[in-house]
């Protein structure tokens, strides 16, 4: 596995590399308003949202799910003709695999947003893989479907990648998020699903957008003190045990010690995976690294044939993280912070990082694993509240969120639209 060579690049300037230069994103500007910032779109298997969608080649199964419909499915022609196995350099030929689709309807978001990361919970057997497109309407107008690109678990059947050089009159997608030029007031998802194995498909369970508007800064919220003095048991992992790419497998390590912390929860073993192989099954062959948002959380909702939940997600407040905590759902933020802004971190600064937050201190202070730290066992870190909020900022206080397959996250954890 090769050094990440690629880092996220902001909307409106470029950051310097740094240490952990995979986990990049953002800057957040402050203007307020009234109501909700972050806003989360999420279609299930679960809510049997999918029988609105219009489908073409796919079914749903009894439990609500997408699959491809053996009767209608696709052969030719492939609209992303860009299908390649992995260490190879031809795509797969036409007719050696079928395909179908399925489209939501168009969702109009309240308030608006330019600022969007989709996200997808799915299970693809060996020979099956799918694919992710997202437009948005803009002044009455829909932009282009952009391509999120190929996603598979298993390594063996298509190499794993991003789509790069999407920008427009538009926007702009940066490896795993849409930058709009201008503010969206409503989105259209589509999924498409492949498989080259006769009677085998892709099943898609959830499918998720997590929204913010770059003009407004949301207002934190007062605490409700539940999880302050709670501390969740999450392993402690550090990325930098795994010389020479280590030092850019922030994303993956911290999903790994979220795995191994629901291994323990749920009696699942094979939840916990070493971080090295969290990083071989979140690699993207175009970003070359593990730090593609959506690829991370969907391996760590597939692992265990689907014994998480998982999507990216964007936050108002670290109340609601704290709503998490308290019902034992550890979750993973993105930061990014200069030199003497974030007291007892064990780097100067980092353009983007990914740490796990498993507690809050009777004080309400914020307990981590930052698997930034030499070792497994000096992961275990406390950050000033105020401080890691600042961090947060960066990434418009973005997210993972994995939990159990057929529960419901706590009431007020996140702002899902209607």
């Amino acid at each position: 596995m090769k050094t990440p060579t690629k880092t996220r690049v902001p909307l409106y300037l470029v950051l310097l590399a740094s240490t952990l230069t995979a986990c990049t994103w953002q800057a957040r500007p402050t203007p307020q308003e009234e109501g909700p910032v972050a806003k989360i779109w999420r279609k299930s298997a679960q809510t049997r949202d999918f029988e609105r969608f219009t489908r073409q080649g796919t079914a749903l199964t009894a439990e609500g799910a997408l699959e491809l419909d053996a009767a209608t499915a696709l052969s030719t022609p492939d609209p992303f003709p860009s299908h390649t196995p992995p260490n190879a350099q031809t795509p797969l030929p036409a007719g050696s695999y079928v395909f179908g689709s399925a489209a939501s309807e168009e969702h109009t978001i309240s308030g608006g947003f330019d600022n969007v990361v989709p996200s997808f919970d799915v299970l693809t057997p060996p020979g099956t893989w799918v694919r992710l497109t997202l437009a948005a309407r803009v002044e009455g107008n829909w932009t282009k479907d952009y391509d999120f690109g190929v996603w598979a678990f298993d390594k063996g059947t298509v190499a794993r990648h991003s789509k790069d050089r999407q920008e427009d009159e538009s926007g702009k997608v940066f490896t795993d998020t849409l930058a709009l030029k201008k503010k969206a007031d409503a989105l259209r998802m589509t999924v498409w699903l492949f498989s080259s194995k006769p009677g085998v498909s892709p099943r898609v369970r959830a499918l998720t957008a997590a929204m913010t508007h770059s003009d407004r800064k949301a207002t934190e919220e007062p605490s409700d003190k539940r999880a302050w003095g709670t501390v969740l048991e999450v392993p402690g992992r550090s990325q930098m045990l795994y010389p020479p790419d280590g030092g850019a497998w922030c994303s993956p390590t911290s999903v790994s010690m979220i795995l191994a912390y629901w291994g323990g929860k749920l009696g699942r073993n094979e939840l916990v995976v070493p971080v090295p192989v969290a990083a071989e099954y979140t690699y993207d062959t175009v970003y070359e690294g593990t730090g593609n948002w959506p690829f991370n959380t969907a391996y760590g909702s597939a692992i265990g044939d689907g014994a998480l939940h998982g999507l990216v997600a964007r936050f108002d407040s670290f109340t609601q993280v704290e709503r998490l905590i308290a019902e034992g759902i550890p979750v993973s933020i993105s930061i990014a912070y200069e030199k003497g802004e974030l007291s007892g971190s064990p780097i100067q600064r980092s353009d983007g990082h990914l740490i796990v937050v498993k507690g809050f201190t009777p004080e309400g202070d914020v307990i981590c694993n930052d698997p930034a730290f030499p070792n497994d066992e000096l992961v275990n870190v406390t950050y000033k509240r105020q401080e890691l909020l600042k961090a947060w900022d960066h990434s418009r206080r973005s997210a993972y969120v994995l939990w159990p397959s057929g529960t419901a996250l706590p009431a007020g954890s996140l702002t899902f639209v209607q």
